[in-house]
């Protein structure tokens, strides 16, 4: 047991920045959203999650859509379950590009979903700035939301 944890320690101290050992940080969409999608400028609090390991829950929109889909490698990840990338999409700074390492359920997004991965926080080709995640893990998140559509037909 004691070659094993000697073992541990000695790969995470290999890596650089020791992203794959740390615990991942909680992030929210709130703090998410205080990045300037057009400009670029964000507080330094959000400059310090640039190549960290985060948590963030929220709800799959598959990329590609089939009928024979049944799980999704890279997908966008947003707020609520009713963001969607047609017209009007969410802002860029509500939206992550996650790619997952290995494909996970897609019904695990009726709940939604808590992914955790290496964050990257990058200018787009077209001049927009964004989120991309490398995805390492996923579990059901249940996140509690308001549906607009239950709450206009209980009046």
């Amino acid at each position: 047991m004691k070659t094993l944890f000697s073992l541990t320690i000695t790969l995470c101290l290999l890596f650089t920045n020791n992203v794959l050992c740390e615990n991942p940080i909680s992030v929210t969409w709130e703090e998410l959203g205080k990045l300037d999608y057009f400009t670029g400028n964000m507080p330094n609090s959000l400059k310090e999650l640039q190549n960290k390991k985060i948590e963030i829950a929220g709800f799959i929109v598959p990329l590609e859509m089939d009928d024979y889909i049944d799980s999704v490698k890279e997908f966008l990840l947003v707020p609520d379950p009713f963001s969607c990338i047609h017209v009007p999409p969410p802002p860029a700074n509500q939206m992550i590009l996650i790619t997952m390492k290995e494909s996970i359920p897609l019904d695990m997004d009726f709940r939604g979903v808590a992914i955790t991965g290496v964050l990257d926080i990058a200018e787009s080709e077209n001049g927009v700035f964004g989120y991309s995640l490398k995805g390492e893990s996923a579990k059901e998140a249940n996140i509690e939301f308001e549906d607009p559509i239950m709450e206009f037909l209980t009046y």
